[in-house]
C-alpha cells in the first residue's frame, strides 16, 4: 500500500468516533506552529500522517540523532540479538496466522507493528507474508520518515501507542516488539491494542527477562540488576508479564528457546553454558515460567469479547 493511500480507508478518530479523511488534515508546518485550523492530524511532506500534538513531536523524536538501538547495524553485522528478534517474530507470526480467520477482503490479514522504528521488522514480516497488509506506527517522526523512505510500499504513521488511530477490531495481529519495557503503563498500552485487535486475534510480544542469567548471578552476589538499555523504563519478570496478560483476559504462551548465549564477559558466558541446562530443568520441574534468556517472546490471544481492561488508564 502506498503512502499516498486514502486516509479514510485506514485511520480513525477515537475521540470523534469516525473515519478520518483528507479534509481532516493540515500541512505539518501549520500543525507544529499551533495553527491546525481544526485539523485532526497533520500530513508530513513525504505523505505520511502525524497524529502527535505539534508541541510534543520534537520531544518524542528519539531517532533525531540516529537510531539509538542500532537495529540496522545489528542486522547487517549479524547480531545474534537482532537476528533472533526477527526470526522468532516471523515464526510466531506464522503460528498466529495459522490460527485466525482474516478480517480483510479476499483472505487478507492486517498486521500492525507498534513502535515500528525505522520499519525493518515491519518490512521483514511483509516480505515473509506478502498476503498481509502491514501497518507501522512509531512515536519518532524521524524513524517514520526513514521507514517511509526505505520501504515506500508499506503504510506508516507517526502517533502514540496509547492512542492508536485505527478502528476497533481492525487488525488480526499486532506486534509489540521490545516496547513493553519502554512504556510506563503497559496495561494502558494493552487496552489500546485490544481495542484495535479483533476478538480472537493475536499479539506477538517480546521483552527482556528481568532475571535473565546475568542478572540472576548479580542478585545472588548482592548486586543490583542491570537493564539492557538506558531507554528502558523497567524490565519485568516472566511471571509479571503473564499476570498483566491474565488481568487483561488474554491467554499467553511463552517462547524462550535459546538462539544464542548472553553477551556477557567470558566467565559469565561459560557459567551460563554450564549452569543454564541444569537450572532450566529445575525451573521446569517446579513449574516455574522463569526464563534465563535475555529476551522472552509471548504469543498472546485476545479474548473473544474484547471487554475493556478494568482500571487501565484511558479506558
Amino acid at each position: 500500500m502506498s503512502q499516498n493511500h486514502n486516509i479514510s480507508c485506514t485511520y480513525w478518530s477515537q475521540a470523534h468516533s469516525r473515519s478520518l479523511g483528507p479534509d481532516d488534515a493540515c500541512p505539518l508546518n501549520e500543525w507544529c506552529a499551533g495553527n491546525p485550523r481544526g485539523a485532526l492530524l497533520a500530513m508530513h511532506p513525504r505523505g505520511f500522517p502525524v497524529f502527535l500534538p505539534g508541541a510534543s513531536i520534537a520531544a518524542s523524536d528519539e531517532y533525531a540523532n540516529g537510531d539509538p538501538y542500532l537495529v540496522q547495524d545489528g542486522l547487517e553485522s549479524g547480531s545474534g540479538f537482532q537476528q533472533r528478534r526477527v526470526e522468532t517474530t516471523l515464526k510466531l507470526v506464522a503460528t498466529a496466522l495459522s490460527r485466525i480467520s482474516p478480517t480483510g477482503g479476499a483472505g487478507t490479514v492486517r498486521i500492525l507493528d507498534v513502535a515500528c522504528g525505522a520499519g525493518h521488522l515491519t518490512a521483514a514480516v511483509s516480505e515473509q507474508f506478502p498476503m498481509a497488509e502491514l501497518y507501522g506506527i512509531d512515536y519518532s517522526i524521524t524513524a517514520v520518515d526513514k521507514a517511509v523512505t526505505e520501504y515506500p510500499t508499506l503504510t506508516f504513521c507517526c502517533g502514540d501507542a496509547y492512542d492508536l488511530p485505527y478502528q476497533d477490531g481492525w487488525f488480526d495481529l499486532v506486534l509489540l516488539n521490545n516496547i513493553w519495557e519502554h512504556v510506563p503503563d503497559p496495561l494502558r498500552l494493552l487496552a489500546a491494542v485490544r481495542r484495535v485487535l479483533k476478538p480472537g486475534g493475536f499479539v506477538v510480544v517480546s521483552t527482556p527477562s528481568r532475571y535473565r542469567f546475568g542478572n540472576l548471578v548479580r542478585v545472588l552476589v548482592g548486586r543490583p540488576v542491570l537493564f539492557m538499555s538506558r531507554h528502558h523504563v523497567t524490565e519485568y519478570t516472566v511471571g509479571q508479564v503473564l499476570e498483566q496478560f491474565h488481568y487483561a483476559g488474554m491467554e499467553a504462551e511463552v517462547f524462550d528457546r535459546p538462539w544464542s548465549g548472553p553477551t556477557y564477559n567470558l566467565a559469565t558466558f561459560l557459567a551460563y553454558k554450564i549452569a543454564s541446562p541444569v537450572l532450566t530443568v529445575l525451573l521446569r520441574l517446579i513449574g516455574s515460567h522463569h526464563s534465563l534468556e535475555q529476551t522472552v517472546f509471548y504469543l498472546v490471544r485476545n479474548s473473544d469479547t474484547n471487554n475493556k481492561i478494568i482500571g487501565s488508564a484511558g479506558s
